[in-house]
Parts: structure tokens; C-alpha cells; sequence
């Protein structure tokens, strides 16, 4: 099976009419994880929103996979069985236990998968013993985790990643970087924001820079 592919091609971004960053190219294979460096208000998270679906680029194209699926000039491809996006804001319901979170969570992006392996999950995030506590009892770095865990429940090949180690310690960190290296060491691919670089095992991590307007 061929490893997937992300093709950014010319691509502009912005909020509303007003561009934060223009003809930006890069591609991204399988088994590669690459930082997007830069300053609040650049645009880093505005691009992991463009490529999910959830902004329309100013122009550009991106492209999953191949040529084939390219989109036309201003349009997204719909990816969303093929990508985990990870948004800086954790997106719990504060109301919602770790594990009603991340069941809802997992069936919206059409992936239900069963309480006990969500449970598991998080026992192996060292996070048992607050899995049945509202999350807006938890720290930020508890939230975090929870939030991370739907990257170790997900089968997506596309990670994208908004400040994936805010709030987190340097245990977690590890951990973190442990899941990312062996996510693309399996053949997926990450893209994330950070505002300090992460060091992944055995692997180089790309920096790709935002052209300024």
C-alpha cells in the first residue's frame, strides 16, 4: 500500500479577507513529522484549520494523496476519515467525564471505538483514577492528556497537532514524542504547531517556515 501524501501547493490563508501568510508549498510523505515554528498571529493554526476543512484557503491547492484528488483553486479536500486534528483548546465538555468525552469524540470522527479500550487508553496515560471525574475538575495537564488520547485511539493517517505539548510535563512530553515518532515510523504523518521544538526519537523533524504577507 502506497504511504499517504499531503501536497500544499501556493497556498494562502487567512481570517476573513485578510491574509496572514501567502503562496506557501510544501509536501509531506508518510513517515514524516513537521514543525511549523512561529509567532501568535502567524497563521500556524489558521493552516492546520485550512487543511481540515474548517477555513477556506485564499487561494492555493492542497492536495491528499496524489494528483488526482487535487481540489480546485480556493477549495479543501474532505478529509476527515483521514486525519486526527488536535486544536490547542482541548474541545472537552467540561460537564463530560474523560471517557464520555472521548467516546463522543471518537464516534464524531465516525471512529467509535469501545468504552473499555478508552478506559485502557487512559490507564496507560496514568490517567485511571480521574476517568470518571467531570474534566472540568481536572488540571490543564490532565485535560491535555485526555484530549492527546485521541491520537492513541484513532487510526488516521494525518495528524495535525496545535500545540500538541502545552501544559504538559516533562513525563508527558516524553510521552508524547514516543506516540508521534512511532506514529510515522508506522508509515502516518504529523504536522504540528510549537512555539519550542520537540525531540523525537531517532527522528529528524522538519521545520517548515510561514512565508510572511
Amino acid at each position: 500500500m502506497a504511504l499517504p501524501r499531503l501536497d500544499i501547493d501556493n497556498l494562502s490563508c487567512g481570517r476573513g479577507e485578510r491574509a496572514l501568510f501567502h503562496g506557501l508549498s510544501f509536501s509531506l510523505d508518510g513517515g514524516q513529522v513537521a514543525r511549523i515554528p512561529g509567532a501568535n498571529g502567524c497563521g500556524k493554526t489558521t493552516l492546520l484549520r485550512t487543511i481540515c476543512g474548517l477555513h477556506r484557503p485564499l487561494k492555493g491547492r492542497i492536495r491528499w494523496q496524489s494528483a488526482a484528488d487535487a481540489t480546485r483553486d480556493g477549495e479543501t479536500p474532505l478529509l476527515h476519515e483521514q486525519l486526527c486534528f488536535v486544536s490547542h483548546d482541548n474541545a472537552l465538555n467540561g460537564a463530560l467525564t474523560p471517557i464520555e468525552n472521548l467516546d463522543m469524540l471518537m464516534r464524531l470522527a465516525a471512529r467509535p471505538v469501545a468504552p473499555r479500550r478508552i478506559h485502557d487508553m487512559l490507564s496507560e496515560l496514568g490517567l485511571a483514577r480521574i476517568a470518571d471525574r467531570p474534566c472540568e475538575s481536572l488540571s490543564a495537564g490532565q485535560r491535555r492528556r485526555v484530549s492527546l488520547a485521541r491520537l492513541w485511539l484513532s487510526e488516521a493517517p494525518l495528524w495535525l497537532l496545535d500545540e500538541p505539548a502545552s501544559a504538559l510535563d516533562s513525563d508527558a512530553r516524553g510521552v508524547l514524542c514516543e506516540r508521534i515518532a512511532a506514529h510515522a515510523r508506522a508509515g502516518g504523518l504529523a504536522l504540528l504547531t510549537t512555539h519550542e521544538p520537540l525531540t523525537l526519537p531517532g527522528m529528524t523533524l522538519r521545520t517548515i517556515e510561514l512565508p510572511s504577507c
